[in-house]
């Protein structure tokens, strides 16, 4: 009986000495939560540009057709938290555009599609961004390919990987606004006469995405 109690004690006493020891360790949690900018884009009705009725009558036979430009308000809202971010353009419309059809000083990656009717393209359509303001500052476009650098722009856009922003100083890089107001220029310019199917109605039918990313 002394064997087994003496064996009892020696254990609990092991437990009490190992419990007693100093910690040579410890643990540091870092937390936090890192909250993106809120921005609200919009596009004044809708981002709905209507060049309403066209008659086959007013359309050249032979030659490209451009329209009036016509405009709707783009509006970008941060709260008030300023935000560096820039805008990319995808054609949704890109298998209809007719090259050429915007003619001298604007590219084909420029050049967003107005849809087909059958098989006849319908023309193309050019986007420019303009009036560029944040909180009564005018701001001057910038844009770069892809993840290159930025640049001076004259304001009109190219399709993905194209990629639009805006300066307020002479640095050229995106500035951190709060809110920015710009007008959207839009100039349609139609097929010839020839090239369409003017036996049915032909539909205007350009569509594009505008995409709000964080820089």
């Amino acid at each position: 009986m002394k064997k087994i109690i003496g064996l009892t004690l020696g254990i609990t006493c092991l437990a009490a000495a190992m419990g007693a020891q100093a910690s040579t360790s410890a643990q540091l949690v870092v937390r936090g939560t890192i909250t993106p900018a809120a921005c609200n884009l919009s596009l004044a009705g809708s981002g709905i540009i209507d060049y309403g009725t066209i008659r086959s009558g007013e359309l050249s036979q032979t030659a490209f057709n451009p329209r009036k430009e016509l405009s709707t308000a783009l509006s970008v809202n941060c709260g008030n938290t300023p935000a560096r971010f820039g805008l990319t353009f995808t054609d949704l419309q890109a298998g209809s555009k007719v090259t050429g059809v915007l003619g001298a000083g604007f590219s084909e990656a420029q050049n967003f599609g107005l849809g087909t009717v059958g098989t006849r393209r319908t023309g193309g359509y050019s986007i420019t961004l303009k009036d560029l303001r944040a909180a009564g500052t005018t701001l001057s476009p910038i844009m770069r390919i892809g993840s290159g650098a930025w640049q001076n722009s004259d304001g009109k856009v190219a399709q993905l990987p194209s990629q639009y922003s805006w300066r307020n100083s002479t640095t050229v890089a995106p500035a951190s606004i709060t809110q920015l107001t710009a007008t959207v220029a839009v100039q349609a310019v139609i097929n010839k006469a020839q090239d369409l199917d003017l036996s049915r109605d032909v539909a205007i039918d350009g569509r594009a995405t505008l995409v709000l990313s964080y820089l």
